[in-house]
């Protein structure tokens, strides 16, 4: 079991996506393509977003640090 500080990882792929071009950067924590779970961490610098993609029937959000507006095409949550 590898031990991993969350809130260092998302200061460290923050600073990578200030500077990419897209504003955005992410790290597999834990799967892959071989596993049936994948955990993600995606950083966003303020102002970017996701675009609407194909994504798993059950996802979990976890926010590190800032704030998200999370939606599904007819509802959203922020927080």
């Amino acid at each position: 079991m590898e031990k991993i500080s969350l809130t260092a990882l998302a200061r460290e792929q923050l600073e990578l996506a200030r500077s990419h071009n897209s504003g955005r950067s992410a790290h597999t924590v834990y799967g892959g393509h071989e596993h049936s779970l994948r955990q993600t961490l995606i950083a966003l610098a303020g102002g970017n977003k996701l675009d609407e993609h194909e994504a798993p029937e059950e996802a979990t959000l976890y926010v590190v640090s800032g704030r998200v507006r999370l939606g599904d095409g007819t509802s959203h949550w922020e927080g």
